[in-house]
């Protein structure tokens, strides 16, 4: 298994996070993702369709942790999908549209309390009824759904512990969503209570912009410069966007240091914390 699986898995993980390394926008990070798993999945099933597992704990590892982490991808990106396009445009009906999603996920663990219990308590007594392959389909005893399925690919819970992970991701997702949503509207209150207003030199903040840019964490450096310009001059009431390239010209010919200004707010906070010690 390990001649397949190890690689497989490996190169899938790499694609995947290069995909949200270098996309910054939920929903084209979710299509493309899809898409990969798609693609990928195909692969993975040709391979398990003629793969016979050395051992019981073998194929259970299978079933259990390796094709379920693959496949909740699959869900959560599907879900997210769904969810960012059709989120509505306000922030009141944003939240509560998360909220209904959230209650959608409760309203399945509730239904699946029985094996919502085995996931979470990291069971294993009956690893070998839910995730070893069955050689018949014997519908009295299964559900119904599984008719059909190729039980070459599935067990009778793998499809239901890919679903639990993926909850497990989306219910962090949406929780987070709703938390930016109600930080934002307590920072917009703050803002317009109090305007900050930049004191530095205007080419100290496009210094400082550039940096930001430059070392990839604003949106994993797919803003340009003339956006982060223009919401740097919102956020601090100056105009930059005009002027921002003539200003890193200036930056660029300095005779000594060009990164005089990051430079002076390293040594800014170091001596504060030399002083607090």
């Amino acid at each position: 298994m390990n001649q397949f699986c190890l690689p497989f898995f490996n190169e899938f993980e790499k694609e995947y996070q290069n995909i949200k390394n270098t996309n910054s926008d939920n929903i084209l990070i979710a299509s493309k993702v899809i898409s990969l798993i798609e693609e990928k999945s195909k692969e993975l099933f040709k391979w398990l369709k003629k793969h016979k597992f050395n051992s019981v704990e073998e194929e259970i590892y299978f079933f259990k942790d390796l094709k379920p982490i693959f496949i909740s991808k699959l869900i959560y990106y599907k879900t997210i999908l769904n969810i960012e396009s059709n989120v509505p445009t306000s922030k009141k009906n944003k939240i509560k549209f998360y909220e209904e999603e959230l209650n959608t996920i409760q309203e399945y663990t509730n239904k699946n309390k029985k094996f919502y219990e085995y996931y979470r308590a990291r069971a294993s007594y009956k690893d070998s009824a839910y995730f070893l392959r069955s050689v018949e389909k014997n519908i009295i005893k299964r559900d119904c759904s599984l008719i059909n399925y190729d039980l070459k690919l599935c067990t009778s819970h793998d499809y239901s512990m890919a679903i639990m992970i993926a909850n497990d991701l989306l219910t962090n997702y949406l929780e987070n969503k709703i938390e930016e949503i109600e930080n934002n509207n307590t920072n917009t209150q703050i803002i317009n209570q109090q305007p900050l207003n930049w004191t530095g030199n205007k080419i100290d903040l496009v210094e400082l912009i550039y940096a930001l840019h430059l070392s990839k964490k604003i949106n994993n450096g797919n803003s340009d410069i003339k956006e982060l310009a223009t919401n740097f001059g919102k956020m601090f009431n100056q105009d930059l966007e005009e002027n921002v390239y003539r200003w890193y010209i200036d930056i660029k010919n300095r005779k000594t240091v060009r990164s005089k200004f990051i430079n002076q707010l390293s040594e800014s906070l170091e001596n504060h914390l030399l002083e607090e010690e």
